[in-house]
């Protein structure tokens, strides 16, 4: 049988899914393939270098001047959002073993979307400089950050194309799942219409990206629908929130810490039922 973990993005929603690994790498879970989108794969990067409580040195920040995103952040790199700092500088503040994430053995796989083509890719390489370039590419928020260049293309945030890449873990052949997603049973993004004229502008020169963008919300709900019914079916097991999430770009540090917190302990509950599946 082989097991697939699942994280999706979400921005500082992502702390959630930091709780969830910590507990993982607690307790010794090892899965076949992990693959990560967005803030998913920063926590993609956690988890296959067994860094434990990286994502929440990360995410949390007690001072404004230390955080990546934010006006403060503005002010200092003319960027909203510095995911240089975040790969860069932060992976040398934590002491991120890029020796370990890259000797793993483990199975992975980080998930950009083309915006030439407006469809998902997704990513893997031994190279370190090259996993942190995915990595950016995979965390680029649309209207906040520029598209990154990997082999001549351009990409932005693989939770365009793919928020969810459950049907990925199955055409990987994964046999059982654990899904982390990061919003409330229930809960759903909306782009109301001054965002989609925005991205449309933006993107005016890469219209089936600008496609992919508009029908997001619409594909968000069909991977949640697949994500329930593999649990239905026994076939996965979903980690979520059942209390409300933090905001994108949330700056609360109490609140991030509570999200993370949720994550650990959610993570917990599944604990003897996700070892049975991995041994």
């Amino acid at each position: 049988m082989k097991t697939g973990l699942v994280l999706e993005g979400g921005g500082l929603r992502g702390v959630f899914t930091g709780g969830v690994i910590d507990c993982l790498l607690e307790n010794n879970i090892n899965f076949d393939y992990v693959v990560g989108v967005s803030a998913g794969s920063c926590n993609t990067f956690a988890y296959v270098g067994k860094a434990h409580k990286y994502i929440r040195h990360c995410m949390i920040q007690k001072k404004g001047a230390d955080s990546f995103y934010g006006v403060r952040q503005m002010i200092d790199s003319h960027k909203y959002v510095d995911l240089d700092k975040v790969f860069d500088e932060y992976s040398i503040k934590y002491g991120f073993d890029y020796d370990k994430f890259i000797k793993n053995p483990i199975e992975w796989e980080m998930v950009v979307s083309n915006i030439r083509t407006g469809k998902a890719e997704y990513m893997h390489t031994d190279n370190i400089a090259k996993a942190n370039l995915i990595g950016k590419a995979s965390c680029s928020m649309p209207a906040l950050t520029e598209p990154r260049e990997i082999d001549g293309e351009l990409y932005l945030d693989g939770g365009i194309c793919d928020s969810i890449p459950a049907q990925r873990a199955l055409d990987k052949g994964c046999d059982k799942l654990v899904i982390v997603l990061t919003r409330k049973k229930g809960n759903y993004s909306h782009m109301n219409g001054a965002l989609r004229e925005l991205f449309k502008r933006i993107y005016g020169d890469y219209p089936l990206f600008v496609d992919a963008l508009l029908r997001r919300n619409e594909l968000y709900r069909e991977q949640v629908a697949l994500s329930e019914k593999l649990e239905e079916e026994g076939k996965a097991i979903i980690i979520r929130p059942t209390m409300q999430e933090v905001g994108r770009l949330e700056s609360d540090e109490e609140e991030l810490l509570l999200s993370y917190y949720h994550g650990y302990t959610k993570a917990k509950e599944y604990i003897p039922k996700i070892r049975n599946w991995t041994e």
